[in-house]
């Protein structure tokens, strides 16, 4: 468990009620208690201050005004220490469509971008980073940056999303697609 603030519900019930069964404990009893109690607290006020900051956030988003007219600006960032990307397990087909658009379409030298998104009514991470592919015909989900990074780049493209820009940056398919060499997106 990451931080109190991530942590599930069910947890947070479970430090409640072992804190009123710890009274029960024979001379550290009541620490005890004390002790789960606030662990409870400190996560209930952690994750409120999460929530508070994505609300935030979202209406920010909400007063950014792009007019369908108007195109998107793109912003290409330097990725440093190139990594890999997180859960292209579930997002295979789109990587899939990707490569079989770039053997049919492209050079076999012109490189490849990522369009890097915020996902701040994600349900598992309000820090969540999309990564798409991008393809002559539009994008392809392929995952999202490593849970470890995202809280970084959330904050470093944030200013550029508010600023109606498309952030990319380079991107690397590896893998042959096959079931025991599943298709991976490498950024940098």
């Amino acid at each position: 468990m990451l931080s109190p603030a991530t942590w599930p519900g069910w947890v947070r019930g479970a430090l409640l009620a072992a804190g009123v069964f710890a009274v029960f404990v024979p001379y550290i009893g009541w620490l005890l208690a004390l002790a789960l109690v606030g662990a409870a607290v400190v996560s209930f006020r952690a994750s409120a201050a999460v929530r508070r900051e994505a609300a935030e956030f979202r209406s920010e988003l909400a007063d950014v005004q792009v007019l369908a007219a108007q195109p998107v600006r793109s912003i290409e960032v330097e990725v440093e220490h190139p990594f890999e990307v997180y859960a292209t397990d579930f997002h295979q087909e789109g990587i899939s469509a990707v490569v079989e658009s770039r053997l049919a379409l492209a050079e076999p030298d012109e490189p490849l971008f990522a369009s890097l998104e915020l996902e701040p009514n994600n349900p598992f991470d309000s820090d969540a980073v999309r990564v798409e592919l991008l393809a002559f015909f539009g994008s392809h989900k392929v995952g999202y940056l490593p849970p470890g990074l995202s809280r970084a780049w959330a904050a470093e493209i944030r200013p550029h999303i508010l600023d109606a820009e498309q952030v990319v940056v380079p991107a690397t398919i590896l893998g042959s697609g096959s079931r025991s060499d599943p298709w991976r997106v490498r950024l940098g």
